[in-house]
């Protein structure tokens, strides 16, 4: 009996698997995570604490929904608003064929009268006022919103949200994918509307107009540059870029990707960096093999969107604040002005995602006391070494050749990014600017693929390794044929397919019903509904935090950009800072929820495209909705206290002392309307308000 347990247990030790070395075995078990679910507690409650959190807090600044804490208008604020009145009374009043000067522009004709090139001397008060907005049409729809019955507005209303729906959770329903609910919402936008218009329930859908072709020229701009950037050379740029990110350790390498992704927005454009380093960030996680590559995309993503707050061309709706604000804002007094609330949000966001996601950034720690160690004190552990261990023998088995520096072609791509990138910092138009450097860039790869690039070898071999002599052929007569020369493969066969042409659907089906849903004026009633007393002070303490979630509300349903639209025609004369506040939270906003900004959904569609769909809307609110509560509140805050933007409009007349030198704003609206008729100093010789105003 004895000798047959020893049978079994000689054949079960036989059987074991030999013990590995320390570095192999960790790398083995970091693939081969094992799969414990969440309770939903543990996964949401962070998130639904800080909503309520956030709306306990507003409640108690603003004294509830009855605004019982909300001051009364000052002086300087009534003042304002006069102000604002007469010079919207004043422009209304022009004598100015607006309708003919859209159908010139639209023709070709009058090319010098549009928002990005009407002086003020050519146009007076117009170029800064709700007629710019409203008329001349860049960026901008017009209010057809009292052109639809509620039947209408309700069922348009429906429609979009029953797609914004299917857009954040596409695994719910048919395996049709973002880019295809997006065209197919667009259609079904422009379908119904039709309908409601043959019925009279609506006006004509301008589907055209609501489009907006900049974003969509810049992304393929952006997409033809990045693809032959990759492409052009093996060990160039790109792959120069890639290894530059790369970090055995991992905490290392998410800090290096946030690092990069905050100063690339904020120099270039947060889409532009997504769309170039998307691949690269998946690409770094399948060569560490990672088993969730989550920490190291929301690290790229949610960085990338906040870096952009920093400066005015860092995002779209920024460049659309600098173009349809009432007062010029430079572009340092822009950066200055945002420095500290973007440092301050970035430190909340990099803190969220080491503690959110400790056990992936720092494998084999104990707690957040061991991570501040890591982090600080170059503590390592055993976890960490064998990681670094695994990273050194894999370099061992496969040396990186030495390269004998930089060849001519990396050295092109070199002068041309730089010159892409200058020519962004100079403000030139960034959709020329991507597509002519795509341009150049096709080819520069196209004469290097036809000169000096090796031709494909097309010997056959046998069994043995032997080269085959080649085919010859014979005509009927037993004359050899020549073989033909060989045809070369071009561009448009190889790189322009690799156009991701769905992401470009993606964003046309978004614009179609965003921009009917806006027509409805839905957002703008809920926007004036819900802001009630704080309307007239919306950057003033203590609206500016109810004002904050209203904005971040939006821009996560209707999209930062179009909330920036609705804003400059509401508000047309508001103040650079209130264009600060508004930039801030607006874009700041966008890490709420997939859908908050297309730098998410680029990020999570580049990722799908390469085979990682980790990256989704349930995996991201969990983290987004604190962290970008966390941030946005604290920017806020430091921006509220410290900024050098002027809380007043030199436009529109408001910084000026005398303006303050009345008793009260009765008495200075007395001498207004005395002076209206004649006797103020500022109208005196002039016919009417017209005149003066230009």
């Amino acid at each position: 009996m004895m000798s047959d347990l020893e049978t079994n247990i000689d054949a079960l030790l036989v059987d074991q698997p030999r013990p590995q070395p320390a570095a192999v075995e960790y790398e083995y078990q970091h693939q081969q995570p094992r799969s414990r679910k969440q309770s939903f507690m543990r996964k949401w409650g962070p998130a639904l604490v800080a909503i309520a959190g956030v709306i306990a807090l507003n409640f108690a600044l603003i004294g509830g929904p009855s605004f019982s804490n909300v001051p009364a208008l000052n002086e300087k604020q009534l003042f304002a608003r006069k102000l604002g009145a007469e010079r919207t009374a004043a422009v209304e009043a022009m004598d100015f064929d607006f309708e003919k000067a859209k159908l010139d522009r639209k023709m070709g004709r009058n090319r010098n009268f549009g928002s990005r090139n009407l002086s003020e001397s050519d146009g007076g008060i117009m170029e800064y006022t709700r007629r710019r907005h409203r008329v001349l049409g860049d960026y901008v729809h017009e209010d057809v919103s009292d052109q639809f019955t509620a039947f209408g507005k309700w069922t348009v209303s429906i429609i979009y949200f029953a797609f914004w729906v299917f857009l954040m959770f596409p695994n719910w329903f048919l395996p049709i994918g973002r880019p295809g609910i997006a065209l197919g919402g667009g259609l079904t936008m422009v379908v119904y509307r039709f309908i409601l218009y043959s019925f009279g329930h609506g006006p004509v859908f301008d589907a055209e107009k609501v489009i907006i072709l900049e974003p969509l020229f810049l992304l393929f701009g952006l997409m033809l540059t990045t693809i032959y950037l990759e492409k052009m050379e093996r060990g160039g740029l790109f792959d120069k870029l890639r290894n530059s990110l790369d970090d055995p350790v991992n905490w290392k390498r998410s800090w290096k990707i946030m690092l990069m992704s905050t100063i690339g927005s904020a120099a270039v454009m947060n889409d532009s960096v997504v769309l170039i380093f998307s691949g690269v960030v998946v690409d770094l996680c399948v060569r560490h093999k990672v088993a969730n590559s989550m920490p190291y995309l929301l690290s790229l993503a949610s960085t990338a969107n906040i870096g952009s707050a920093f400066t005015m061309t860092g995002n779209p709706q920024n460049i659309l604040i600098v173009s349809l604000a009432y007062d010029d804002i430079s572009w340092t007094e822009f950066l200055m002005n945002m420095v500290l609330p973007v440092l301050g949000a970035s430190l909340v966001n990099t803190i969220m995602v080491f503690l959110w996601y400790g056990q992936e950034l720092f494998p084999g720690s104990s707690g957040i006391g061991e991570h501040l160690a890591i982090l600080f004190t170059g503590r390592k552990t055993p976890e960490i070494i064998a990681l670094e261990n695994a990273h050194q023998a894999k370099l061992a088995q496969n040396p990186v050749e030495e390269s004998g520096g930089w060849s001519i072609w990396s050295k092109l791509q070199v002068l041309i990014a730089a010159i892409f990138l200058s020519c962004f910092a100079l403000g030139y138009d960034v959709c020329v600017v991507s597509i002519s450097t795509g341009c150049v860039l096709m080819v520069v790869n196209a004469y290097k693929h036809q000169h000096y690039d090796p031709r494909e070898d097309l010997t056959e071999y046998d069994a043995e390794g032997n080269a085959l002599p080649p085919k010859r052929m014979y005509d009927m007569d037993g004359n050899e044929i020549e073989p033909e020369e060989e045809e070369l493969i071009t561009e448009s066969e190889t790189t322009l397919t690799e156009v991701d042409y769905g992401l470009l659907l993606l964003f046309m089906g978004q614009f179609l019903l965003i921009g009917s849903f806006d027509d409805t004026g839905v957002p703008q009633a809920f926007f004036a509904f819900t802001m009630g007393d704080c309307a007239d002070q919306m950057t003033s303490v203590p609206c500016v935090y109810w004002f904050v979630m209203i904005i971040t509300i939006l821009s996560n349903v209707a999209s930062n950009v179009p909330v920036c639209q609705m804003l400059a025609a509401t508000f047309p004369y508001a103040t650079p800072y209130d264009w600060m506040q508004v930039s801030f939270s607006a874009t700041i906003a966008g890490n709420l929820t997939m859908l908050g900004s297309a730098a998410n959904m680029i990020v999570a569609f580049q990722a799908a495209k390469v085979g990682d769909r980790s990256f989704t809307s349930e995996r991201h609110a969990p983290f987004g909705i604190p962290s970008t509560i966390l941030s946005l509140y604290l920017g806020t805050f430091i921006l509220t206290s410290i900024h050098f933007a002027p809380e007043c409009s030199e436009k529109l007349g408001t910084c000026e002392d005398e303006y303050y030198q009345y008793d009260n704003a009765a008495e200075y609206y007395q001498y207004g309307d005395d002076a209206a008729a004649g006797e103020n100093q500022y109208y005196e010789q002039e016919e009417d308000a017209q005149d003066y105003y230009n």
